[in-house]
C-alpha cells in the first residue's frame, strides 16, 4: 500500500481509546515495561514459569481429559471449559495453554479462553518477545496471523475448539460489561505484580472472580501477597502456597469450595438436544454453524428448496467497513463487527481448502461513492480508526494502489474484500452436526409443553425444537411472534460486466455509486442497485445500465465497454428500520402494551431477564442485515450461540443493546406514553 499520510490523535471516548503497550528490551532479550517497572516474564525461564504456575498447579491436561470422558460418557452436560486470565502480556500463557490443550486431544470439550490487557503490545514487539520460544512456533504463527487489531473491547479469534477472547481496556471494565452465565472453571492471575500493578489485584476485581466461581473453580498466580490471600479466602476459596518457581519461594493457588453441607455437582444443561433456524442464506448458515461448533443438533428449514436463494446466493459480497464518525458504541460495533468477519472468512478458507473464495484484496472507496447520500469525508476526519484498518489516500496514492489513474481521494481498507456468499453458506450448514430441511415453510409457531412447534402451510408439524432462531430475513413479518419489527424486503440487481484488458489487472475492489471486484472468470461483479417497494425478481436492463453507469470514473479508467450488460442477478435482501441488524433473544409479542393499548398498563412478566423485558423462552432472532450481512453475520452468529449456551459474550452489554429487537418496542412504548399524555 502507498504511504498514507500519518494520522494524527483524535480526541474521542476515553473507554474506546486504547494505549499501547512501550517496551524497553533488556540485554538477555526480556521485554520490559517501564510503566510498570517490570518485566514481563521471568528471567529464569518465562515458559517454564508458566507451565510451573498456571498449566500443572491448576492440574488443567488432567481436568480436561478427565470431563471429555465424561462427555462421552453422558455423565456431565456442560462441554466448556471457561479460562479466563488478568493479563494477556505476551502471549505466553495462552500459547503453553493451547500446546497443552492440543495434547489433551479432546473431542467433546471446547475450551474458551478469555484474557485481559489492558495495554497490548504490538504485532512487532509481540512477535519478538514470542521469537524467544522456537518450540511455540506452530501456535504463535496461527495467533500472529489474526492479531492486528488494538481497539478497545473483544476481540474474538477462533481456532477450531479453542476460542480466545481478548478484552482490551481496562479489566474489570471489560469483565463487568460482557455477560456470561457459566461459571469460571479456572483463573491465572499474571498482571504484573500488586504494588506496581494495583488496579488488576484491586478487591472490586477479586469479588468479581468469586461471583464468577463455583465449586471447583481453580485460580492460580506467582504472587502471594498477603491481601490477596486474605481476600480470596473470604469468598469461599481455599487458599494453598506451594513452592513457587525459581527463586520464589511460594506461589498462589486456591479452589472454590462447596457451601458446607453441599457436593459439588453438574450444572443443568443449557444445551438443549434440538434447535431450529428458520432461514438457509448466511444468516442462518452462519448462526447454525456455531451452534453446531458447540455440540448443539440444529436443523435448518427453508421454504425454498436450495440454500442461499436470496441475497446470500449472489456470485460475490464485499466484505468492507461501515463508517462512522463519531467514535462511539455503532462505531465499534461495526469496527469489531468488520475485524471478526475477516478472522472468520480467513479461517473458513483454510478449514474449507479454499471453498469460500475468501479474497482479502482490500476495498477502495472513493470520495463519490456517497456524492448522493451524504458529504465527502473531510481529510483527517476518521483518525480514530486504527491505521492498519482504514487508510486515507489522496488521488495519486488511490492512482498507486490500483495501478490506474484516479482523479479522486478515497478511504482504504486493506483487510476488506470479497466472499462467494453461497459457497460459504453452503461450506457452513455442511457441518455434520446440521440437518438441512428445504422446501419446508414454516407458516406457525406455537408453544406447547415447554417446546416450540413449528407448523407449515397445511397445519402439520414440520419440527418440535426447544430453541428457535428465526434467519430468515424479511420473512420474518410473516410469523405472528415477529411480524411488528420492521424488515422489509430492498431489490437489488448485481451485474456482470465483461473485463477488459486492462481491467483484468485490477487486484482491489473499488467502490464509487456501485462496486466493482476484481475480475473472476472474465468478468466483474457490479452491484448494486437498491429499490423499495419492488416485488418482482426478475432483470431489469435499466439497473443493468444503472450499475453501469454509476461506476463513473471507475469504467473510464479501467477501459471498461459502455455497452449495457446482460447478465446478472436480482434478489431481496431484508432490511430493518433504523439500517441495523436485529439480533438477540424476542420479545413476548403479547407484553402488556400490546394487550391493553398503553403504556399505564405496562409491567414485568414472569419471563422477564436482567433486564426487566419480557421475552419469549428459547425465541431468538438474526435478521435485518440488510446489504452489509457479509460483516455483521459473523459475529452476530457468535453473540447468539454465546447468549444460548451461557458462555462469554463476544458484544459488551452495550453493543448488544444496539442489536436488541426490544428497540422498536421501546420505541413503540415511547409512542404510547405521548399518545396517553395527549389522551
Amino acid at each position: 500500500m502507498p504511504n498514507a499520510p500519518k494520522k494524527q490523535s483524535h480526541t474521542g471516548h476515553t473507554e474506546r481509546q486504547i494505549q499501547p503497550a512501550r517496551i524497553d528490551w533488556q540485554a538477555d532479550g526480556s521485554p520490559y515495561s517501564p510503566l510498570f517497572d517490570d518485566v514481563y516474564f521471568s528471567r529464569a525461564g518465562g515458559l517454564s514459569e508458566t507451565e510451573h504456575v498456571f498449566l500443572q498447579a491448576n492440574l488443567l491436561l488432567s481436568r480436561w481429559q478427565d470431563k471429555d470422558q465424561a462427555l462421552a460418557a453422558g455423565t456431565v452436560s456442560d462441554n466448556t471449559f471457561i479460562l479466563y486470565e488478568l493479563g494477556f502480556g505476551t502471549g505466553l500463557n495462552f500459547l503453553a495453554c493451547w500446546r497443552l490443550w492440543e495434547q489433551a486431544q479432546c473431542h467433546h470439550l471446547r475450551l474458551h479462553y478469555v484474557s485481559c490487557e489492558k495495554h497490548p503490545l504490538s504485532q512487532a514487539d509481540l512477535t519478538r518477545a514470542l521469537d524467544q520460544w522456537p518450540e511455540l512456533a506452530h501456535w504463535r504463527d496461527q495467533f500472529l496471523a489474526q492479531y492486528h487489531d488494538h481497539t478497545a473491547g473483544c476481540h474474538r479469534l477462533v481456532f477450531g475448539n479453542l476460542t480466545l477472547d481478548l478484552y482490551f481496556g481496562d479489566a474489570l471494565t471489560q469483565l463487568r460489561t460482557h455477560s456470561v452465565r457459566q461459571p469460571a472453571d479456572c483463573w491465572f492471575l499474571d498482571g504484573f505484580t500488586p504494588p506496581h500493578n494495583p488496579d488488576l489485584w484491586q478487591d472490586e476485581l477479586l469479588s468479581l472472580i468469586a461471583e464468577r466461581a463455583a465449586p471447583g473453580t481453580t485460580v492460580s498466580s506467582y504472587s502471594v501477597t498477603g491481601r490477596v490471600v486474605r481476600a480470596l479466602k473470604s469468598y469461599g476459596f481455599q487458599v494453598e502456597k506451594p513452592p513457587g518457581f525459581g527463586r520464589k519461594r511460594q506461589m498462589l493457588k486456591a479452589t472454590m469450595l462447596a457451601p458446607t453441607g453441599e457436593e459439588p455437582v453438574d450444572p443443568a444443561r443449557t444445551t438443549p438436544l434440538r434447535v431450529a433456524v428458520i432461514g438457509a442464506g448466511l444468516a442462518g448458515a452462519t448462526t447454525a454453524h456455531a451452534l453446531a461448533r458447540r455440540g448443539y443438533k440444529v436443523t435448518v428449514l427453508d421454504r425454498a428448496r436450495e440454500v442461499a436463494s436470496g441475497a446470500s446466493g449472489n456470485p460475490a459480497a464485499v466484505v468492507q467497513l461501515r463508517l462512522n464518525r463519531q467514535q462511539d458504541a455503532l462505531w465499534q460495533f461495526h469496527l469489531h463487527s468488520f475485524l471478526f468477519a475477516q478472522r472468520f472468512y480467513h479461517y473458513l478458507e483454510a478449514t474449507s481448502e479454499h471453498q469460500v473464495q475468501w479474497s482479502p484484496c482490500g476495498v477502495l472507496t472513493l470520495n463519490s461513492a456517497y456524492a448522493k447520500t451524504r458529504r465527502s469525508f473531510v481529510p483527517g476526519e476518521f483518525n480514530h480508526y486504527p491505521d492498519n484498518t482504514l487508510a486515507e489516500l489522496s488521488a495519486v496514492q488511490a492512482s498507486e494502489q490500483t495501478g490506474f489513474e484516479l482523479t479522486e481521494a478515497g478511504l482504504y481498507l486493506p483487510g476488506g474484500g470479497t466472499i462467494d456468499p453461497k459457497a460459504t453458506t453452503a461450506y457452513c450448514l455442511s457441518h455434520p452436526g446440521i440437518t438441512l430441511q428445504l422446501g419446508s415453510h414454516v407458516n406457525t409457531l406455537r408453544r406447547e409443553n415447554d417446546q416450540w412447534q413449528l407448523v407449515g402451510d397445511t397445519k402439520q408439524t414440520l419440527l418440535t425444537a426447544d430453541i428457535v432462531i428465526l434467519a430468515n430475513s424479511f420473512g420474518i413479518q410473516g410469523l405472528d411472534v415477529s411480524e411488528r419489527f420492521p424488515v422489509t424486503p430492498l431489490r437489488g440487481q448485481i451485474s456482470l460486466i465483461p473485463a477488459s484488458e486492462q481491467s483484468q489487472q485490477l487486484a482491489s475492489v473499488v467502490c464509487g455509486e456501485r462496486y466493482l471486484t476484481p475480475a473472476n472468470h472474465g468478468y466483474h461483479c457490479v452491484g448494486a442497485s437498491y429499490i423499495k417497494g419492488a416485488n418482482d425478481d426478475a432483470i431489469s436492463t435499466q439497473e443493468h445500465q444503472e450499475n453501469r453507469d454509476k461506476l463513473g470514473i471507475i469504467a473510464e479508467a479501467l477501459d471498461l465497454s459502455d455497452t449495457t450488460p446482460t447478465q446478472g442477478r436480482a434478489s431481496f435482501r431484508g432490511s430493518s428500520g433504523d439500517y441495523l441488524p436485529l439480533a438477540g433473544a424476542i420479545p413476548d409479542p403479547l407484553s402488556p402494551d400490546r394487550q391493553y393499548g398503553g403504556s399505564r398498563h405496562l409491567q414485568t412478566g414472569k419471563q422477564s431477564g436482567e433486564d426487566g423485558v419480557t421475552r419469549h423462552p428459547g425465541l431468538y432472532m438474526n435478521a435485518g442485515h440488510g446489504s452489509h450481512g457479509s460483516v455483521s453475520c459473523p459475529i452476530l452468529a457468535e453473540y447468539l450461540a454465546a447468549i444460548i449456551s451461557g458462555e462469554p459474550s463476544p458484544l459488551s452489554d452495550e453493543l448488544a443493546a444496539i442489536v436488541d429487537p426490544w428497540r422498536f418496542d421501546q420505541r413503540e412504548r415511547k409512542r404510547l406514553r405521548k399518545q396517553n399524555k395527549a389522551d
